[in-house]
């Protein structure tokens, strides 16, 4: 038997807001104070992280916590970002069991704190691990001013180790839209500058889905100079004039409306075939060179005769709320109950920051209503499998709903 609760708290004060979320979530899945097999926590970074802490111990007790900052958080019937919010989610199985792993030093060191954090999971006493929710601070300070951790070389590391990939879902975290420091929380720690995973193995599967907001609105170009992270040339032009050419002159006098506007990306499927959301791989334009005409992207995996389009951000509402329906009906359909599902959503994706004239996480509520426990969070990137290997995205939600086989499921 499993149960899972979530509780959601806008409150100013740190421990009180922490208390409250604990509290809910307690009274949402009936496990009581020091029963719970383990916290998943999140809140901004308005928030003193040792009081939030505090005040989630106080209700929940002694159990492994994991989790971090969050730009914004929400459950099956709230949901906000940009100021106090926070979630905690609590599960107690007889079925599920749960590892925890933690990396610290990520800051200019990806691929080696990847390549550690792999070897960990690797090596677990209780063997292959086969779901995998897995976290990292996107926001490097080292050097004083704020710089990205990128996921690509990250990633790269644990797949060095990887024979085969688990089944991993995650998101790049951060805890507000001007990038401060952030914290994690891991077993009884806190945490930062690190990478952070949570495997399941047991009596339980982790389906997802990605929601994609992305379609191609140009031909494919190639990238034919790149320094970094930053696209230098598109097509032997400078990018920065390349892209002012094509979105026009409304937009090509505004730095600032391309910097935030501009996204691109890569077909990993056949690129004369249909288009198919599902194969793109997406990159969001985070910062202007202006001085060498440059795009700074939120990856560095789009090096020199890499083919590129330009994409156009915008989705459907009923198709997010289509997709939620058709991962619950699947699982249902194939006699599995769920226990409770997460939400990685890309902070751009906010109705403030996207122009939308709704949120999409809505339309995910909408569709789980009460019938699955939910804990989710805005991000900075997110983590999916795409043609089986584990890729960074940009622009999407991450839906994972994770259930059981036999047994009776707190509802």
């Amino acid at each position: 038997m499993s149960r899972f609760g979530s509780g959601f708290s806008e409150q100013t004060n740190s421990y009180e807001a922490g208390r409250q979320a604990a509290r809910l979530a307690k009274d949402h899945s009936g496990i009581g104070q020091g029963q719970a097999d383990l916290c998943l926590l999140f809140c901004t970074s308005r928030h003193d992280p040792a009081e939030f802490e505090a005040g989630v111990e106080a209700e929940v007790g002694s159990c492994p916590f994991f989790g971090g900052y969050a730009n914004g958080t929400l459950t099956n019937s709230e949901m906000g970002y940009d100021g106090y919010q926070c979630v905690v989610g609590l599960l107690q199985s007889e079925t599920i069991q749960v590892d925890l792993f933690a990396q610290e030093g990520i800051a200019f060191k990806e691929y080696e704190t990847g390549r550690e954090l792999a070897r960990q999971i690797a090596s677990s006493s209780r063997g292959r691990i086969p779901y995998l929710l897995l976290l990292f601070d996107a926001v490097n300070r080292q050097e004083g001013r704020f710089q990205m951790n990128y996921g690509t070389p990250f990633i790269r590391g644990m797949d060095e180790v990887f024979d085969r990939w688990p089944v991993t879902a995650g998101a790049r975290v951060m805890g507000d839209m001007k990038f401060k420091p952030t914290h994690q929380w891991f077993q009884d720690r806190r945490l930062q500058n690190a990478a952070i995973a949570l495997g399941f193995s047991g009596a339980v599967t982790m389906d997802y889905v990605v929601m994609h907001g992305c379609t191609p609105a140009s031909a494919y170009h190639t990238v034919t100079a790149v320094r970094g992270a930053t696209i230098l040339e598109i097509d032997h032009q400078p990018a920065l004039e390349f892209v002012s050419h094509i979105l026009g002159p409304e937009v090509s006098g505004n730095l600032n409306e391309i910097k935030f506007f501009v996204t691109m990306g890569r077909n990993a499927g056949d690129k004369w075939s249909d288009y198919r959301p599902e194969s793109y791989i997406n990159r969001m334009c985070v910062g202007i060179d202006e001085k060498r005409g440059g795009l700074r992207m939120a990856e560095r995996d789009f090096t020199e005769g890499t083919e590129i389009q330009l994409m156009r951000r915008g989705f459907e509402m009923g198709y997010i709320f289509d997709q939620t329906k058709s991962l619950i009906e699947r699982i249902r359909f194939e006699g599995r109950r769920p226990v409770f599902a997460t939400y990685f959503n890309c902070a751009g994706r906010a109705a403030a920051y996207s122009n939308n004239t709704d949120e999409d996480v809505r339309f995910v509520q909408q569709a789980i209503a009460d019938e699955i426990p939910l804990i989710g969070v805005y991000e900075a990137g997110e983590l999916a499998m795409i043609k089986r290997e584990l890729e960074v995205l940009d622009w999407t939600g991450i839906l994972c709903i994770f259930s059981e086989t036999g047994g009776a499921v707190h509802e």
